[in-house]
């Protein structure tokens, strides 16, 4: 990946010496450690280390703001080598480093690996995070070193460090030597100051450049030193103390986490291992916006609220963790469009599809800070909250969010069918705006037969089985609350949603088009979108097989899930981001509509593909998507 960034990091690093990559060098986001506590993220390189003086994507991050891009430690003055690196509890990584062969004052040279150097990291509140290093000889003889931490900061929005927008030049960053740390800070382009204050629990050596902490060791044979670093994050209206933090409670540990939610106990290893990686990664995607949960989208790009992620994930763990659903009910219903904006792609009743923080929200530097793109995010919403009633057999929070259910309903029915022809399709009204907006939203990722992108305006089949889903399913909750008639025209609005999914049905073909574009002709490529018809249950049952044959095919079930597009097709690519990848949630709403339309030996195939998929990853995790080759191809999922 080509990292274009407009940062530029306070202070200066050593010349590359040892194992050091050369300036320059690109940074393999595969290659990283993650570590995310609410708001707070780190992305490493797996030694645990920020590079210095060329431009790249890691950092110690705070919504959206990157406080530290720059952490380089070495031993007089020769960085360490990487022996293992874990980051498994999600919150807290260990790095484990030695010594390459270490030249010493007086010609002695110090042997390889004569050295253990851990670098521990845990996020500890919502503005601190705490660094342990240790050094342990194992020489023979005493050692004098001088240990070096090398610190850079510059204070830059997510969005500028990934070259979607300039923001201009800002104020330089000002380095302020402490007598057992350094602080940074900058005054802002939105009037907010922004510090970071790194303190040691000993005194840092005079003499060197105040971004540069150094620490002299003396180690007996056999001797080990530790040292522990604090680093405080600030934003405010005026300049900090080196200890300003806000008050944040600590979280509950990953197994206080774990017990505190739905057990689920198995007699099959491997399966535990899965579950219990999946739902710590999970934890590590809480975040929160004005003191409510949500999960967000991804570390590092989308570590914010996306309606559309983060109401499918919501959705899906709804057996686990009930209340998070509310709370990202809570906090999208607080966001929903008020008004016709089409800079933002705002609509009154339209769920948001992406919300930014910091300085290019504040200061509405790019639409993508507050944007509502998104053609899919308000039927879910309306799934999700029916999902959560009966989940919690209660119906206060549908009573709490009544007129905001309205709103979405009017704009499904209204400004969500721009030609009136009942149902949902979309086309950007910013020029900065997504192309397409339903869950393949990548420029090429809706297509026809022959591998052209639809031209938009465009209609999409699984926004209307989700909204088909969400009337079906609301009148049910209107009914129980006593709004009889309310819930008979919903009943009817599904019925007629129906009929109009017929439009839909390729006969000759045997599946649904995923929709069609401004002249009006359905596609006619075989494409996963249908299979969310099933989870919708929105397929009659004399096509369920139909629809169950395309699927399960081996064009479309590659033998680790199903691709989002069937491998043959006009635009296939098995590592195109939509173009015949597979998702891991997209295969989850296919497995799980299977199921409700009786196919359990095609749900017990894809739950056992994602398994050993997830066997295979490492860490037992997951990826977003791996790439459309088949078992017969490779003996692994293809990164």
């Amino acid at each position: 990946m080509s990292i274009e960034a407009h940062a530029t990091a306070a202070g200066a690093g050593h010349p590359p010496q040892g194992d050091e990559p050369p300036p320059g060098a690109l940074v393999n986001l595969a290659e990283t450690e993650v570590i995310k506590e609410e708001n707070v993220f780190v992305v490493s390189r797996r030694d645990g280390s920020l590079p210095i003086g060329t431009p790249h994507p890691l950092g110690l991050y705070r919504d959206d703001c990157r406080y530290l891009s720059g952490h380089e430690l070495c031993v007089n003055r020769v960085r360490p080598r990487l022996l293992v690196s874990s980051a498994a509890p999600g919150s807290e990584s260990v790095h484990e480093l030695t010594n390459p062969a270490l030249p010493l004052p007086g010609g002695r040279v110090l042997p390889l690996q004569s050295l253990q150097l851990r670098l521990e990291r845990r996020i500890v509140a919502g503005d601190e995070v705490e660094e342990t290093l240790l050094v342990h000889s194992y020489d023979r003889e005493p050692l004098y070193l001088d240990l070096d931490l090398l610190l850079a900061a510059d204070f830059e929005p997510m969005l500028a460090i990934r070259g979607i927008l300039a923001t201009g030049e800002g104020e330089p960053v000002a380095v302020q030597r402490l007598e057992r740390g350094v602080r940074f800070s900058q005054p802002g382009r939105d009037g907010l100051h922004r510090a970071l204050t790194v303190t040691a629990d000993r005194a840092v050596e005079p003499g060197n450049a105040p971004h540069e902490l150094r620490f002299a060791l003396s180690l007996p044979p056999g001797g080990a030193e530790t040292i522990a670093l604090r680093y405080c994050l600030h934003e405010g209206d005026g300049p900090a103390g080196e200890t300003a933090a806000r008050a944040t409670a600590p979280r509950r540990t990953p197994d206080a986490w774990l017990r505190e939610r739905t057990v689920v106990e198995t007699d099959d290893e491997l399966f535990n291992r899965i579950l219990r990686r999946s739902l710590l990664d999970i934890r590590m995607l809480h975040s929160r916006h004005d003191g409510a949960g949500y999960y967000a989208a991804g570390v590092p790009w989308y570590a914010t609220l996306f309606g559309r992620d983060s109401l499918i994930t919501a959705t899906q763990l709804l057996a686990f963790d009930p209340a998070m659903a509310g709370d990202t009910l809570r906090v999208l219903a607080r966001l929903i469009g008020t008004r016709d904006d089409p800079g933002h792609d705002e609509e009154p009743g339209k769920i948001i599809h992406e919300l930014r923080a910091g300085e290019v929200a504040r200061l509405g530097l790019s639409p993508l800070a507050r944007y509502y793109g998104t053609v899919d995010a308000t039927p879910l919403f309306l799934c999700l909250l029916c999902d959560h009633a009966d989940w919690t057999g209660d119906l206060g929070l549908f009573r709490e969010l009544r007129g905001e259910v309205e709103a979405m309903l009017g704009w499904i029915d209204g400004p969500g069918d721009r030609d009136r022809d009942g149902l949902l399709d979309y086309r950007q009204r910013t020029p900065d705006g997504l192309r397409n907006q339903g869950w393949k939203d990548s420029d090429e990722g809706v297509l026809d037969e022959h591998g052209a992108p639809l031209e938009p305006p465009v209609t999409l089949v699984e926004p209307q089985a989700y909204a088909l889903r969400a009337k079906r399913r609301l009148a049910r909750l209107f009914e129980l609350d006593g709004d009889a008639a309310r819930a008979a025209a919903l009943r009817s609005e599904a019925d007629a949603l129906r009929d109009r999914l017929d439009r839909f049905w390729l006969p000759d073909r045997g599946f649904y088009s995923m929709g069609w574009g401004s002249d009006g002709r359905p596609s006619r490529a075989l494409a996963s979108n249908q299979g969310h018809l099933l989870w919708a249950l929105a397929v009659p049952p004399e096509r369920a097989s139909s629809v169950r044959d395309a699927l399960m095919s081996p064009e479309m079930f590659s033998g680790w899930g199903i691709r989002t597009l069937a491998d043959g097709e006009g635009g296939y690519n098995p590592v195109g981001y939509h173009l015949g990848t597979v998702w891991p949630h997209d295969t989850a709403l296919i497995a799980d509509g299977l199921r409700s339309y009786g196919f359990d030996e095609d749900f017990d195939a894809i739950f056992e593909a994602l398994l050993e998929a997830a066997a295979n990853a490492e860490a037992y995790r997951l990826p977003e998507l791996y790439a459309g080759f088949g078992r017969t191809d490779f003996e692994t999922p293809v990164p």
